[in-house]
This record gives structure tokens, sequence and C-alpha cells, in this order.
């Protein structure tokens, strides 16, 4: 491995530490294990929820408004669960993931503010803060009503908090990624041998000899959504050692993947590929990627599943290219190297977006309090988790092999079908009210076939030296006008619609729009964790 991928990577670490023991030291948090569950699984997971404070019972039930990021049916099995263990009464605003932020940005710009719900991103939460539209939630409360989820993030995703901190003041609860990992490559390895290609290419050299092989035989190396300010080409970009658009260090100074001189060497080499004819002319678009890689018009996937190919899931990339074509091939491949020996894959970190609270719970403490209780048994207590997550066994899901956890669960029909469990309230690896769980949950019901897959081809995350990239004071104003410039210079320059030289014109653009100032909020935010 690359020195300088070891640099980046320290730094990452020694961030994350520093951040751990400032919040542990501000909280009188002391270290140590949230969950310590590793035993062998039961058919019925034993409950957990011993650290949370009591939370059934009661007279009446607690009413919320809870806004989740999925279609859900009316009193699905989720939502009944949830109001009889908790003694409330839920009123679930639905909303499609593709439609969640547009309708969460006019629900509350109208007035219409969930109790609980779930932001996007920090720079959404930040503009819901300044319009004093969410609620304060003081560390202290947390810690009181959601412990095992303050020391998880305390001890494991201390990154997170910078999600939910606005101007010194925390309004939410961050969520769970669920670990540091990012998402495999596979290859059409039935379109490699047909090309002549013997071997899974294994450096960027090696994908450049593929490409004009398979060229040969009308088939595109590669596509890739180019409509994504970090999903495009992202492997490539990682075999140059950078992330585009996350922040990383050098030799002490922060500056962002976007503008970072390797991102100007990958652009060439895709500029390249693509003036051979290697890649999909319509990667701009980002549509159609499933499909086309099903139909054989392109042979490299640079975001794939654990699960791809898993034969018995009707929903894998693997049973898609069977039913089209029985004597398709699909298989896991090594992250392509770089010049320099770097490789990598886009990864958010440990922490993933923030649950925040309506501002009128400020004046309602007993509605807060109950949920903060939820979100704690949702993400630390794992009968809950199993229960939100997966549903009923017999009913929902299964193990795999029928006995235990070793290949992990499977789900049952129609459940098999993510539409169809949404609608009962479950979400697979997550619960649509509070995310994943912690990442001894989380990492337990991959079970061990998928856990060495995740190990073998899911490696080299690279992750943002704050977790997110747009978490700095000022990204509010910027941060939007900044990705709509990445994405259209990064696509003029691929495809020849300007020379490589366009780069160093677009950087200068981007500092202007503000990435000098963001940097500069960076460098600080760095510099005070040190």
């Amino acid at each position: 491995m690359a020195n300088g991928k070891k640099k980046w990577r320290f730094a990452s670490f020694a961030l994350v530490l520093a951040l751990s023991l400032a919040l542990s030291a501000c909280s009188g948090n002391n270290g140590g294990n949230a969950n310590n569950n590793n035993g062998e699984a039961s058919k019925t997971p034993a409950s957990t929820n011993d650290a949370g404070g009591k939370t059934e019972g009661g007279d009446e039930p607690i009413e919320l408004t809870w806004m989740v990021n999925q279609v859900v049916l009316p009193d699905s099995e989720g939502q009944k669960y949830l109001e009889e263990k908790f003694n409330v009464k839920l009123n679930i605003i639905s909303v499609a993931y593709a439609d969640y932020v547009q309708r969460q940005q006019i629900m509350l710009t109208t007035g219409e503010v969930p109790d609980v719900m779930t932001v996007m991103d920090p720079n959404q939460l930040f503009k819901y803060a300044d319009q004093g539209l969410l609620a304060e939630v003081p560390i202290e409360t947390i810690e009181q009503y959601a412990p095992r989820t303050k020391k998880e993030l305390d001890d494991f995703a201390p990154q997170g908090w910078y999600y939910t901190n606005y101007n010194g003041t925390n309004y939410g609860v961050p969520t769970f990624y669920g670990g540091k990992s990012t998402t495999p490559v596979t290859w059409r390895t039935d379109l490699l041998e047909k090309a002549g290609v013997t071997e899974i290419p294994d450096t960027i050299d090696e994908m450049t000899e593929a490409f004009a092989k398979l060229k040969k035989i009308g088939v595109y190396g590669l596509s890739s959504n180019g409509n994504s300010f970090y999903a495009a080409f992202q492997k490539i970009f990682g075999a140059y050692g950078v992330m585009p658009t996350q922040w990383m260090e050098k030799d002490g100074q922060v500056i962002n993947g976007a503008v970072a001189p390797e991102a100007k060497e990958a652009l060439a080499k895709l500029a390249e590929w693509y003036k051979a004819g290697y890649i999909d002319p319509e990667f701009v678009t980002g549509k159609d990627l499933g499909p086309k890689y099903i139909d054989g018009v392109y042979a490299f996937g640079d975001n794939a599943s654990i699960y791809g190919l898993d034969e018995s899931d009707p929903n894998s990339s693997i049973s898609a290219l069977k039913n089209a074509n029985p004597d398709g091939k699909l298989e896991f491949g090594q992250f392509p190297a770089g010049p320099n020996g770097d490789r990598g894959g886009w990864s958010w970190g440990t922490a993933g977006n923030a649950m925040a609270f309506g501002k009128q719970l400020e004046k309602e403490p007993e509605k807060l309090q109950r949920a903060l209780e939820m979100i704690d048994a949702l993400i630390n207590d794992e009968e809950t988790f199993v229960r939100m997550s997966y549903g009923i066994q017999g009913t929902h899901w299964d193990f795999a092999n029928g006995k235990d956890l070793t290949e992990g669960i499977k789900f049952l029909p129609p459940y098999d079908d993510n539409v169809k469990l949404n609608e009962e309230g479950l979400d697979k690896s997550k619960t649509l009210f509070a995310g994943r769980p912690n990442s001894t949950i989380f990492y337990k019901y991959f079970g061990d076939k998928y856990m060495e897959i995740n190990e073998k081809y899911a490696q080299y995350p690279v992750a943002d030296l704050f977790g997110k990239a747009d978490i700095m004071p000022s990204s509010g104003e910027y941060w939007g006008d900044l990705l709509k410039l990445k994405v259209e210079a990064y696509a003029k320059i691929i495809r020849g619609d300007e020379p490589i030289e366009y780069f160093d014109s677009f950087v200068k653009q981007w500092n202007e729009l503000g990435g000098a100032q963001l940097q500069k909020e960076a460098q600080e935010l760095y510099d005070s964790t040190k």
C-alpha cells in the first residue's frame, strides 16, 4: 500500500481519536463497548433494553408525529409493535425516498414540523436549525434518555456529533452508518471471457488492456453515475488516492478531493478511456445502470452489493442476470490499483444522518424523552432492532440455512420484495425510524458468509476527515453550487468537451464560489482537534 494512503488513513484515525477524547471529557464518558453481545444467535434474540429507563406502560399513550423516508401502510406491523412496546400513538408521515428531502423542505418551511424525523445531511439540518424549526437537544439529555447511543457514538463515531452541532448547540442524535466499509466492484466475467480476458483486471493498466479487448466485441469497459457528486467513477479516483468531494489531509494541510492534483490525474485517465471508446457515452445521465449492466452494455460495475451474487435473493444482480441470460457470469473483483498502488472507495464513515426533533418538543419534554428512549432501543436493543428491521421470524424472515446465522438471514415471500417489506414499516439492515444499529448488531446479521465477502471485497474505505464534507459553517451558502460545478466540470473533461488543462480553471472557479472559504473553515476545524 502506498505511503500516501497510510498517511491519509492515519490522519483520519487521529482525528476520530481526538474527537472521542474531547467528547468524552465533556460528557464524563468512561469509554468501552456499548454492546458486547458476541454470543451465538438464538432463534429469539434476547432483549438488552435495560439502560434507557422504563418506556412501557402508563395510562395514556404519548402521541408522536414521525417522518420516515419510505412508503409505509397505515397500521403496519412495525407501527403496531412500536405503539405497544413504548405506549405511544404514532402518526407516521411516510414519503418515498426519492421525494423525501424535497417534501421535508416544503413541510418545514410551511410550518408543518414533525415531532421526529430523519434529516439526511448536516447542511440541511443547519438550515432548519437556523430557521428556528428544530428543538435543542442537550448532550446531557441524550446521555440520560439514550445512554447506550451516546456511548456508542463517543466510542465509534464521534465525528457524528459534527452533524447535529450548529453554532455550539446540539440539535439531534446522529445515526450510525453501520461500519467503515464501502461497496464492492463486480465484473461480467462472461464478457471478459468472450473478449479473451482470462483474469479479472487488478490494476488501472490491466483495465485499459481489458477494455481494448472488450471494445472489439462491442462492449464498453465501464459506465457510472456521472450525475452524482460522489458516485461517479469513485473506484477509479480511489486508484489515484483521492475521493472527490471528501476532505483529506496532505502534509498537515486540509484540501478537498475535488480539487486535489490526484483528481486531475484520474480525470486524464478517464478522458483517455472515453476518447478510446471504453466508457458508455451516456454515463453523464446516471440512468439505467443496472439494466445496461445486465444487458451486457458494459463489463465493470463499480458500485455493487455484498449480496449481489446471492442467487437465493430474487432482487440480487446475479438473479437478474440469470433470468435474462442463463449463461451470464458475475464475479467480485478487487478495487483497481493505481500508479502508486492506491485503492479505495467512498465511505461515509461510521455515522450516517441525523434524527432531529421539531421545535415544539422543547415545550413537551415528555415527548422528547420518549422519542430518545425509542431511538436508543432501536439502535442498541437487539430484540427491538430485529423486529423493526427484519420483522417476525417465520413470517417475514428466517435463517438462510434454516438453523443459525452462519449464512445470515433471508426474507420470505412476499417480503423479499423491498416495497412489501417497507410497507410493513420494516427495512433491511436498518430501521425506518432510527437507521442502522450499533456495529455489533449490524454485522451479526450479515452472517459469516457475507462478512467474509465484506472483508475481502469491500475493503479500502476512504472516509472524509469529518465524516461528511458539508459540515462547515458556510456549507449552506456554498456547498450546493460547488457540487453542481464539480459534476459539470468533471463531465466536460471526461467527454473531451474541455481539455485536461481546464481542471486548473475549475479549481479557480471552485475557490471563487466558496471553496476557499470552506477550505479555511475545514483547516481551522482540523487544527482545533489535533
